[in-house]
C-alpha cells in the first residue's frame, strides 16, 4: 500500500491504458455499432463468438497476484449472500453518495450523464455486476464475471474517451476515472460497505471483514487498479480511505448536483415516511462531514427521527441472522428491473 502524495497525483494521471487503446483503435475506425453490440452480448455468447481483438480482451484474465487465496475470496461471496439486502441498500445509499462527494473525481461521473439521465438504468446496471462478480463460482476463470469486470473497463474506457471529446476536462484534475478515484469507489464498494453494515447494526466479525474486502481487491485487481491501491487488511483500508478523504473531499456543483438528482429518483420509488426521511437516512449513513460535502443539510426534526428508528434497527439487526436475505434481495431487484424497463 502506498498513500504518499506523490504516488496518488502520478496515479491520478493513469486511467486504464489497455482498455483506453482499444477503444481508440474502434472509435477510430468508426465500429462503434459493432462494439456496442458485442457489448450487450452475454458471456456464453462472447464466448463461442471468432476470435477479435475485443474478445481477447472480453476474456482476458490478469496473471493471478501472489496474494490470491481463493478460499477467502469465496468466504468474502458467502459474507455478500449473508448480507446481500442491506449490503444492496448501502450501496444506493452510502456508496453511491459517499463517491459524489469526493471532488474532482465526480466531475467524471457529472460529464458522463449516464446516471443523470437514467439513474434507474444505471443503479440496475450496477446492481448487476455487484451480484455477478459477488456471487460467480469461478471468479478467477473465463466466467460472467470475468467478462463483466472487462466490459467495464470498457466502458469506463468510453467515458474518458467522450469526455476528452467534450474539452470540458481540465487535465488539472488529473484523467478522468483514474486510478485514485477508481481505488476510492473500490473502497466504496468494500469498506464502507462494512462501516455501514455496523453502523446499522449487524454482527460483523473480522474474519468476515477481511474475507469481504479480500474478495473486493481481487475485484479491483482485475478491473486493473493499481496493485498498491488495492489494501490487504482493513488498517490499509481505513488509511486510504482517510488519505483520500482528506485530499478530495468538499463541497462541489457537481456533488450537490449528482446527490440531488439521485435523491429525487429514489423519491419517486419511495412514498410515505421513506420518502420523507430520505435525505436524513443517508446522511445518517454518511456521516455529518460527507454529507455536508453534498448538500445534504441537517433537519433537527428529520434526523432525530431517523436516529430513534435507526437505534430500533440497529438492536434488531443484531439478532437477525439474514437467512433468506440474498432471496429477499434478488426479489427485490427483479421488482426494479421490472420498474425500471417499464418507465
Amino acid at each position: 500500500m502506498n498513500t504518499s502524495p506523490e504516488f496518488l497525483n502520478q496515479n491520478r494521471l493513469i486511467g486504464d491504458p489497455s482498455a483506453d487503446n482499444l477503444v481508440n483503435e474502434i472509435f477510430e475506425k468508426m465500429e462503434q455499432a459493432k462494439f456496442y453490440r458485442f457489448l450487450q452480448m452475454d458471456s456464453a455468447a462472447i464466448l463461442e463468438s471468432e476470435d477479435s481483438k475485443l474478445k481477447s480482451f472480453l476474456i482476458e484474465i490478469r496473471p493471478l497476484p501472489q496474494w490470491f487465496d481463493a478460499e477467502r475470496i469465496s468466504k468474502g461471496q458467502k459474507f455478500y449472500k449473508k448480507f446481500a439486502t442491506p449490503v444492496m441498500t448501502l450501496l444506493g445509499g452510502l456508496s453511491l453518495p459517499y463517491c459524489y462527494a469526493a471532488t474532482p473525481g465526480n466531475k467524471a461521473l457529472y460529464l458522463s450523464d449516464k446516471m443523470r439521465n437514467s439513474p434507474g438504468k444505471r443503479l440496475v446496471d450496477t446492481a448487476d455486476f455487484i451480484i455477478t462478480v459477488s456471487t460467480a463460482l469461478n471468479i478467477s476463470e473465463n466466467s460472467e464475471a470475468q467478462i463483466s469486470m472487462n466490459k467495464l473497463r470498457l466502458i469506463h474506457a468510453v467515458a474518458r474517451y467522450y469526455i476528452f471529446k467534450s474539452n470540458n476536462w481540465s487535465m488539472e484534475w488529473g484523467v478522468p476515472i483514474n486510478q485514485e478515484d477508481m481505488a476510492g469507489t473500490n473502497l466504496a464498494f468494500s469498506y464502507i460497505i462494512i462501516s455501514g453494515l455496523q453502523k446499522s447494526g449487524y454482527m460483523v466479525t473480522e474474519r468476515e471483514k477481511e474475507n469481504f474486502l479480500a474478495l473486493w481487491r481481487y475485484i479491483g485487481y482485475q478491473l486493473h487498479i493499481e496493485d498498491k491501491l488495492l489494501p490487504a487488511t482493513l488498517k490499509e483500508a481505513e488509511l486510504l480511505e482517510k488519505t483520500i478523504r482528506k485530499r478530495h473531499f468538499k463541497q462541489s456543483e457537481e456533488g450537490f448536483t449528482l446527490a440531488k438528482e439521485l435523491i429525487t429518483y429514489y423519491k419517486s420509488m419511495t412514498k410515505g415516511m421513506d420518502s420523507y426521511l430520505l435525505e436524513s437516512q443517508i446522511r445518517y449513513w454518511l456521516g455529518p462531514l460527507a454529507a455536508d460535502c453534498v448538500g445534504l443539510k441537517a433537519d433537527k426534526v428529520k434526523d432525530t427521527i431517523v436516529q430513534t428508528v435507526n437505534l430500533f434497527k440497529e438492536s434488531t439487526n443484531f439478532y437477525d441472522g439474514e437467512s433468506d436475505s440474498f432471496m429477499k434481495m434478488m426479489k427485490n431487484h427483479k421488482l426494479l428491473k421490472k420498474q425500471v424497463a417499464n418507465l
